[in-house]
């Protein structure tokens, strides 16, 4: 969007979401996990409970079917008695035996029927009701009761009972079994937990086969056929959890393994069900977002509209401006950040139109100046002729002198009026100030002496026009000019490494002061070589402080002239540039 108010309801928008979205996914996410973890923890702490109270039983019941197996009785009644027609003794001795069976059972109510079978048919129980014969057979085809030890088994086919099973054993043979026969209904007594809504639990033996379902229908079915075969894990000892989708239905499992029995209890609750406030806390949140995300629009709307008005104000003001219409002016009276920028807009448009009367004025005083500009051209073309005629007549009249100093004069005013040039290369500045010197020469007669020493390397570096010339000037007209000894003036150029180029021009004239130095560099007039210096600077347009701003106006303050004096000995100004040349 281009308009504010758009961007305001976005930028709004973007805001409530960024705080809202992670801050719900956050709570949602952690609300999850945790409800997870506590009903793995819930789950697993009531199955473990149910295991551990039918371990318990199942260790009472193993304890007594080591008494009775290790009874001497027991085994001597089974061996010793015959098989044949009942008779007082063998009623006495059956007597006997199940009296000695039904005490073992008598203070455990979880144990229905306790049954000693031999080998050799013989059968002692308790209760009235005789074990199914087709148990019975169960233990003569499995070849892995007759270790010592307790077998659990399940009895699906019939009844749906749980039994304990161990071997009696006389000089190490099997003659008979010690079956303890639990309650039909122990396993769901136990088992029967529902740890929470919407939960499920099984059981399964060592088989793979259920013993006990929260749907009845499925039990006495193997596992395999149902759908817990998508949820079976590998068995190992304690307790597995995780999420397994069944028919389409996400179920967060606890598997438990009992090391015990062998025996796995698995605990489902669909996660649709253990979420659901989670999901409930979800949509109120989504609902609240919308609310916000609404009340949103309608502040932004307002405060957008409170805020573009007097935009909208300023930006006509400004449409009507460039128009033409420079003497709109917005109705803004808000003391705001818009207020304050339509003050700014209406200083600077008054500003703006005395700068442009101003311009007018200039323009008109500009008319005036070129117009006697272009009479004013005929100067320099009247002084280049009258300077050509002299230099005529001086040839004519062999005055070479004459026509020396004319044609030096007329190559210096060339070059000092060229402003297509403003630099030049060493080299070409030592060009004029030869020619300066040249000039000067008619003047001291045979007292000038000017020495050169030049490095051939840097004479190609740029230097700004007229820069050495004026340092010379100075050294010839203030250095030596008051002299009538000999004058001697030095001028030497030289690289300082790589990046700088030195030019000292030095006088051994009457030299100056401390207080002089200060002058000329500052523009004051002062004593002595200072005044004329001055003077000289403000006929012509340049002078040492001249150059020295010109020099750090080009190159930087790093860069400029340096004076040096001893007075009645000599002078040296040094001038310090870098070492720029022309590309290509």
């Amino acid at each position: 969007m281009r308009t504010i108010q758009g961007k305001m309801f976005i930028a709004f928008s973007v805001v409530i979401c960024l705080a809202i979205v992670p801050i719900a996914y956050s709570a949602y996410w952690n609300s999850s996990k945790v409800i997870e973890r506590n009903a793995i923890a819930y789950i697993s702490e009531r199955i473990s409970s149910a295991n551990g109270d039918l371990q318990s039983m199942i260790e009472d019941a193993d304890k007594i079917s080591k008494v009775i197996t290790s009874s001497k009785d027991i085994i001597q009644n089974i061996v010793m008695s015959g098989t044949e027609a009942p008779a007082y003794d063998w009623f006495m001795e059956k007597k006997a035996a199940e009296d000695f069976l039904s005490s073992m059972a008598a203070y455990k109510p979880f144990i229905e029927r306790i049954t000693v079978a031999g080998t050799n048919g013989k059968l002692f129980q308790t209760g009235n009701r005789r074990i199914n014969p087709e148990v019975i057979d169960m233990l003569k085809s499995e070849p892995s009761l007759m270790q010592n030890k307790k077998h659990l088994r399940y009895d699906s086919s019939v009844e749906g009972k749980m039994m304990l099973i161990r071997p009696v054993s006389q000089g190490g043979q099997v003659i008979g079994y010690c079956i303890v026969e639990f309650d039909p209904g122990i396993v769901r007594k136990v088992f029967d937990i529902e740890p929470l809504a919407d939960s499920m639990v099984a059981v399964l033996d060592e088989f793979r086969n259920i013993m006990y379902h929260t749907h009845p229908e499925l039990i006495r079915m193997p596992a395999a056929d149902t759908s817990l075969r998508q949820i079976i894990q590998s068995k190992s000892d304690g307790f597995e959890n995780k999420v397994v989708t069944v028919d389409g239905i996400p179920y967060l499992t606890v598997q438990f393994s009992s090391g015990f029995t062998g025996w796995t209890t698995i605990g489902m609750v669909p996660l649709r069900s253990l979420l659901s406030e989670v999901h409930n806390i979800r949509d109120q949140i989504i609902t609240i977002a919308a609310i916000v995300l609404v009340a949103v629009l309608i502040v932004s709307i307002v405060l957008s509209n409170q805020i573009t008005r007097n935009i909208k104000r300023l930006r006509n003001a400004m449409r009507l401006v460039r128009e033409g219409h420079l003497n709109a002016r917005p109705r803004i009276r808000s003391s705001d950040e818009v207020g304050q920028l339509s003050e700014m807009f209406t200083s600077m448009m008054s500003r703006l139109q005395d700068s442009m009367n101003e311009t007018q004025a200039r323009e008109r005083q500009k008319r005036e100046a070129e117009y006697k500009a272009l009479q004013a051209q005929i100067n320099p073309h009247f002084l280049y002729n009258t300077l050509n005629t002299i230099k005529y007549l001086a040839r004519i009249q062999h005055a070479r002198n004459i026509e020396e100093i004319s044609e030096s004069l007329i190559e210096i005013m060339r070059f000092a009026i060229d402003s297509s040039r403003e630099m030049i290369t060493i080299r070409e500045e030592l060009e004029q100030v030869n020619r300066y010197i040249s000039i000067q020469k008619f003047k001291f007669l045979d007292r000038l002496t000017v020495v050169a020493d030049t490095e051939e390397t840097v004479l190609d570096c740029l230097i700004p026009k007229l820069t050495l010339q004026p340092v010379v000037e100075n050294a010839l007209h203030h250095g030596l000019g008051g002299s009538t000894a000999q004058g001697t003036v030095r001028i030497r150029i030289y690289g300082e490494g790589r990046e700088r180029v030195k030019l000292d021009v030095t006088d051994n004239g009457t030299g100056i002061s401390e207080e002089q130095i200060a002058d000329i560099l500052n523009n004051e007039p002062g004593n002595g070589a200072g005044t004329d210096a001055v003077q000289s600077r403000s006929n012509a347009g340049i002078g040492l402080k001249n150059v020295n701003e010109r020099i750090k106006f080009a190159f930087g303050d790093k860069y400029g002239l340096s004076l040096y004096s001893q007075p009645g000995e000599f002078t040296t100004v040094e001038l310090t540039l870098p070492q720029q040349r022309r590309l290509g």
